[in-house]
């Protein structure tokens, strides 16, 4: 059976532009399929000529989902890999994803490891590699390996009001997980750290921000059922330790609540 081919969408805005090309590994994505680079911000690249060999995507507006969409949309292979303009590629990252990709070519969705600079596991990782809706808790986008056919035909995109760039700054890609899975996607995780990245630890702003609060409520309504609401008790308990402030968990239920509007359903 053939390799499947796969397409690397990364992601970056025009105050980052220069720094990610001078910073990011070109070279060791020589066998990838297909690079397609999105830079928001912006109506016309003047320098680009490191990307001379990419397909190069400019939009005037920003919002990480929109641009992960712009990917989807604009991809030509098998699979997508979806980056940032800060991540760092191991030499074996491209060689080894192919290889995977090529012995299960019925997976919909796999995940993989992101490594810290000290070379320590970026967050806790399942043991497993048949995943289920709650491994959706704990997703990033770069994380995520994805079948375009797949997407395409079940109408899946990254939610444009959700994420980075827009007014609910989260849970974008752990919403994309649930919208593959509960469509009967095949998701499955491969234990390999196929990427570097500084560790940010976002966990006290998490449970401190307004609109962030909110995004969660929202996915806990998306998620559903008694699960649903046991994992809004959960960020609720979590964000009283953080925060120290009862009043912030109202915008958790607020969220809750007001899931359709924040997520765009109303407009439907």
């Amino acid at each position: 059976m053939l390799t499947p081919s796969l397409s690397i969408v990364i992601s970056t805005i025009d105050k980052n532009f220069e720094k990610f090309v001078k910073n990011f590994q070109f070279k060791k994505l020589k066998n990838v399929d297909e690079v397609i680079v999105i830079v928001q911000g912006v109506e016309k690249l003047v320098h680009q000529s490191a990307l001379a060999s990419f397909k190069v995507i400019v939009e005037k507006s920003y919002g990480l989902s929109l641009s992960r969409n712009i990917g989807i949309e604009n991809s030509s292979s098998d699979f997508i890999w979806f980056l940032d303009d800060d991540i760092y590629l191991f030499d074996y990252s491209i060689d080894k994803i192919k290889d995977h990709l090529g012995k299960n070519p019925s997976i919909d969705l796999h995940t993989i490891r992101l490594e810290c600079f000290d070379k320590k596991p970026y967050k806790k990782y399942p043991n497993k590699h048949s995943l289920n809706r709650i491994n959706a808790l704990r997703i990033s986008s770069v994380e995520l390996v994805v079948s375009k056919k797949f997407v395409i035909r079940n109408n899946i995109r990254f939610n444009k009001n959700l994420g980075l760039g827009s007014k609910f700054p989260s849970t974008e890609e752990n919403i994309f997980f649930l919208d593959v899975f509960d469509k009967g996607g095949k998701v499955s995780h491969y234990p390999e750290f196929l990427l570097k990245h500084e560790y940010i630890d976002r966990k006290t702003s998490h449970f401190k921000n307004e609109f962030i609060l909110k995004a969660k409520g929202a996915f806990c309504r998306r998620y559903g059922g008694l699960t649903g609401f046991l994992i809004l008790g959960y960020y609720s308990l979590k964000c009283l330790l953080v925060s120290k402030n009862f009043f912030k968990i109202l915008n958790l239920f607020f969220g809750y609540l007001h899931a359709h509007t924040i997520l765009g359903l109303d407009d439907e």
